[in-house]
């Protein structure tokens, strides 16, 4: 029943977003977002925001530094690929502070003007090219980033998951905007990056807060643990 209850709030296996106030922005052929139009707390608002930035920039790896609750920092270097137009292919691959790698993960998404959604997880071995041992697909693909992104807007989705090695199961993933506001990471400063308030719930409830920015995407990110990711380093294609 814990997690019948958040699947219901979501209409079951549907999705749902909510505008706040100023939600009128508006978008060009690029899918630049304007919040202009929007105020609060007195902050400057970022004059647009491209949440398809994983597509449009030319970025080939971002480095994170992943601070675990117990002390262990290690490093997870996140490497991008795009297929097509409407498809991003994301893998992550973590190490530890001998090198060795102890987590391995391709994540495929899908690309429209209007969502940016996750489809489908791989495991793999951390081999050149990744091994795929297990596959998760995400029934729909879950809602990450939406074309309506301002303070108070929020958005979700819920479906089913399917995986190789488990029960299938089901998934509740509800996201928020806070706030624009400018962060300082190892990589250096970003403005007028996006705050958003993330809960998925999947055998468990998982809360964070992911600090998104304008042509980069991920920068920071803190889960309910107090772990702390933060980007260290970019790469980008010549």
């Amino acid at each position: 029943m814990k997690r019948l209850f958040p699947v219901l709030l979501l209409i079951l296996f549907g999705e749902f977003v909510i505008a706040g106030p100023g939600s009128g922005h508006h978008k060009d052929s690029t899918y630049d977002y304007d919040y202009d139009d929007y105020e609060r707390g007195g902050h400057h608002k970022a004059p647009a925001y491209d949440y398809h930035d994983y597509v449009n920039s030319n970025i080939q790896s971002k480095t994170f530094a992943r601070h675990q609750n117990d002390g262990v920092v290690y490093d997870e270097v996140w490497s991008f690929d795009r297929p097509d137009p409407g498809e991003v292919v994301r893998t992550e691959i973590a190490t530890d502070a001998d090198g060795s790698i102890f987590r391995c993960r391709v994540n495929r998404f899908e690309v429209t003007a209007e969502v940016f959604k996750w489809a489908q997880q791989h495991s793999c071995d951390g081999s050149t090219p990744p091994v795929l041992i297990n596959t998760t697909d995400y029934i729909p693909p879950l809602s990450v980033f939406t074309n309506a992104m301002v303070p108070g807007i929020a958005w979700g989705a819920a479906g089913e998951i399917h995986t190789t090695y488990t029960l299938d199961n089901y998934y509740t993933d509800v996201s928020e905007v806070l706030a624009v506001e400018d962060v300082t990471v190892t990589a250096g400063t970003y403005n007028d990056c996006l705050k958003i308030y993330r809960q998925r719930a999947f055998m468990s409830y998982i809360p964070r807060i992911e600090w998104v920015c304008p042509n980069m995407g991920l920068v920071k990110s803190v889960n309910g643990s107090n772990r702390l990711m933060e980007l260290t380093d970019v790469t980008f294609n010549n």
